[in-house]
């Protein structure tokens, strides 16, 4: 699809998002209910309207393209080796007798850069409670919690969009720090089996794991709601029954009780900070500003740039 193409639907998106979400407030403001939409509603709607386009398109007849093998090649290397072997070649070469072929090589070298802008609105509607969305997500009204798998949980901080993940055995990554292990489990050192994360809305996310093992199950508490997920270290655990329960449960105070809390760290800085009880910086770097209050509404800005190279190689052959 071409950067225009792509430009094109990018902004009607956001033009229509930025209509619909007018509509809703002014029929608030007229006294008429309208249903509130979460962040992953918005982005699952826009994701179903462009699959179905993309799917018309598909079925409109068009002939496939083949498949394409990508082959990482250095093109000096290659440049280099079809050079010394023309060199070889010539050196010490038997003189030219007539009618005698003569070979030499062409080398026709071309670069493509592609960069695609996306802007993208969502809009930061207040949600009540806790909502499961399916296995992998679930959220409130300041979090978006992710299972990307049985050893991988991520809690992102919808107001200044930062995250952080607990993956492995177990490791932490804050996605604002360089590279992907910014700490582990084990650095905290009152329980080998619980660790909780206290966040800034009060909500309380519990993992039962191991110092050195994987995540068995998450229990996020808020309030009277409970939300259970089930890891990859849990008996019952399978890939099509693990990560979240389906429902919220409404057990929230009683289950958290039962709950061993063990170690545990609070929400801080921008977002992603993780302090002790006694606001010691335990993992993390405040890189942006302290926010407190929702924002409206979240613009998001998406670059990507991909360089491509090709070769081509042609041999010359001439009588003399």
């Amino acid at each position: 699809m071409s950067n225009v193409i792509e430009t094109d639907i990018s902004n009607l998106m956001v033009a229509r998002r930025l209509l619909e979400i007018e509509k809703n407030a002014e029929m608030r403001r007229r006294g008429k209910h309208v249903e509130e939409k979460s962040a992953l509603g918005y982005f699952e709607e826009d994701k179903a309207i462009i699959s179905a386009s993309a799917l018309s398109v598909q079925n409109s007849g068009a002939n496939p393209l083949p498949p394409v093998e990508n082959i990482n090649v250095s093109l000096v290397d290659l440049h280099k080796t079809v050079t010394g072997q023309a060199n070889a070649s010539n050196q010490g070469a038997v003189p030219v007798q007539a009618n005698t072929a003569e070979e030499g090589f062409t080398i026709t070298s071309s670069q493509n850069i592609e960069i695609k802008l996306e802007l993208r609105y969502r809009s930061n509607a207040p949600l009540e409670g806790l909502v499961v969305h399916d296995r992998n997500y679930a959220e409130s009204d300041r979090y978006l919690y992710k299972f990307s798998d049985g050893e991988t949980f991520t809690i992102l901080d919808k107001w200044t969009q930062k995250s952080t993940t607990i993956w492995g055995d177990p490791h932490v990554d804050v996605d604002d720090v360089a590279g992907t292990n910014e700490g582990d489990f084990k650095d905290l050192k009152s329980s080998d089996d619980f660790t909780t994360f206290m966040l800034q809305d009060g909500t309380r996310v519990t993992f039962k794991a191991k110092d050195d093992g994987i995540i068995e199950q998450v229990d996020i508490y808020k309030g009277s709601q409970h939300v259970k997920g089930v890891g990859s270290a849990a008996g019952e655990f399978s890939p099509e029954t693990g990560l979240f329960s389906a429902k919220v449960l409404d057990d929230g105070a009683s289950a958290a009780n039962k709950t061993p809390v063990g170690d545990v760290v609070y929400a801080g800085g921008d977002g992603n900070d993780w302090f002790d009880a006694s606001n010691k910086l335990i993992w993390g770097k405040t890189t942006g500003a302290v926010v407190t209050q929702r924002p409206s509404a979240t613009l998001e800005f998406y670059y990507r740039q991909t360089i491509s190279q090709s070769m081509t190689v042609q041999t010359i052959s001439k009588s003399v």
